[in-house]
């Protein structure tokens, strides 16, 4: 856990306070019919307050994947409702002109993916509340699980943390001070590698916390999915703040984009979300028409050819003034970010693929945060070579022991032994090296086996790509 100094943002004015924590909190909504004309021209009036890039990373293809915290998402009917609302909400903002209107406000990040999301079926004590630590361990446990998606470098994970609880971030908690927060840790992989994660906390309406009408919403779904959108901006475009490096940053007051345009809500396919700012500090939303800026760069064109069943290499031509490229597998409306080379490498190797099987891939050329995104090729991988067939006998050795004999398979780096006890499903019995061969031939005794058993053996030549099966060769041991 790190400690850093958090912002809660206001429409009227920007209140600092001291938080240890890494994440950057969605404020209060205020009522239109209480806002002052001093206080919405002073809103309006920003020439000098313009954001700018901070050198950090950003989330340029979002995956985001809900994370319904608490076990009353998985009793509840309507909780249940709703898990169903924003899982379509979830799908629909990533691939919707809410994505658009920060890419053309030259925030050089796109459309993204969505998955449906997971219920973290755990008890949370509504007396106590929750701490952001612990939402972190419940994130990294479903991570773990395989309960969600893994980690890389385009996942966000929203967590709706179920009613009823106070969500304490810090010093501050979502009683007093916010709706919800982004935030970002180190974390690992299920495999166990380091990894960034980032995540989207949002408090759900009412006791403990405020109320929807409270804080100028009509329904509790409004609030959701409007702290979402605002959170969701402010992830993609400054996914590290007070974790790593910055990306998108109004640095005269230490706001993000949607933190200054706060109150500029519009509705999008039927859900409501916040507008931001673009870089000159005019309040942009999904509806605005804007001419993205120029980025001097062009997209590559590139060229895919399957190496074997189970690889490709991708190639395409120089583009002047990259600073590199990223390599995406295309996978519907998700993009899977797989590689990142410098801009003097032309050229990337793709292995892990299945056989028989078209896949879908972009390259990106990128300079600092400026971005274009090559059109999709498709690679189709041949169909697996198969090795040879060993040739297979076996015999009684004992009541309890099979032999094997089997010929050698140019080709091969081991072979697998497996048998079938009657009507049971296949079991590995082990597995012997190529070098075990002798004269051209290999022995193998299977000892424990139960006496007058029926039994059925198989061996499997294999290598890296490649594999050959014997014929299932059937055996009946002696009772003595």
């Amino acid at each position: 856990m790190f400690f850093a100094r958090a912002a809660v943002y206001l429409w009227s004015r920007i209140k600092h306070l001291p938080a240890p924590s890494t994440s950057r909190k969605r404020p209060r909504r205020t009522s239109v019919a209480n806002l002052v004309p001093a206080q919405i021209e002073k809103l309006e009036s920003r020439q000098l307050l313009t954001t700018s890039y901070q050198g950090g990373t950003l989330l340029a293809h979002a995956e985001v994947q809900p994370v319904f915290l608490g076990s009353d998402w998985a009793t509840d009917p309507t909780l249940q409702t709703e898990q169903t609302q924003l899982d379509q909400f979830a799908s629909m903002i990533v691939n919707s002109s809410f994505m658009d209107m920060l890419g053309n406000a030259g925030y050089n990040v796109g459309r993204g993916s969505a998955t449906a999301g997971g219920v973290a079926n755990v008890a949370l004590d509504k007396t106590t509340g929750v701490t952001d630590a612990q939402i972190q361990g419940q994130i990294q446990a479903m991570i773990t699980s395989g309960q969600v998606q893994g980690p890389d470098a385009n996942r966000v994970y929203v967590t709706y943390v179920e009613p009823g609880v106070l969500i304490q971030y810090g010093g501050s908690a979502s009683n007093s001070s916010f709706l919800g927060y982004h935030s970002a840790f180190a974390g690992k992989t299920a495999n166990g590698a380091a990894i960034d994660i980032h995540y989207i906390v949002v408090a759900y309406p009412g006791s403990p916390n405020f109320a929807a009408s409270a804080s100028g919403f009509t329904t509790d779904l409004n609030q959701l999915t409007t702290v979402t959108s605002h959170e969701l901006a402010e992830t993609v475009t400054d996914p590290n703040i007070n974790f790593k490096k910055a990306g998108w940053l109004d640095t005269q007051v230490n706001a993000e984009i949607a933190d200054l345009a706060v109150g500029n809500y519009v509705v999008l396919s039927g859900f409501e979300v916040t507008g931001v700012v673009n870089q000159q500090g005019v309040v942009v939303t999904p509806y605005t028409q804007q001419t993205p800026p120029p980025t001097g760069l062009v997209a590559p064109s590139v060229t895919g050819t399957a190496l074997s069943s189970t690889s490709a290499k991708l190639s395409w031509n120089t583009v002047a003034g990259v600073e590199g490229y990223r390599i995406y597998k295309v996978a519907g409306s998700q993009l899977q970010l797989i590689g990142t080379v410098p801009s003097g490498t032309l050229t990337y190797s793709v292995n892990g693929l299945a056989a028989a099987t078209t896949t879908s891939f972009k390259v990106q050329s990128y300079r600092g945060t400026a971005f274009v995104d090559s059109s999709a090729v498709n690679v189709t991988t041949p169909a697996a070579a198969k090795l040879a067939s060993p040739q297979l006998t076996a015999t009684a050795l004992s009541k309890s022991i099979a032999w094997l004999t089997w010929n050698s398979i140019a080709g091969a780096t081991g072979y697998r032994i497996y048998c079938i006890n009657g009507t049971s499903a296949r079991q590995l019995m082990g597995v012997v090296s190529s070098s075990a061969v002798i004269s051209g031939k290999f022995y193998a005794s299977v000892s424990g086996l139960t006496p007058g058993s029926n039994l059925k053996f198989m061996v499997e030549a294999y290598n890296s790509t490649q594999m050959g099966d014997s014929a299932w060769t059937s055996l009946t041991l002696p009772l003595v």
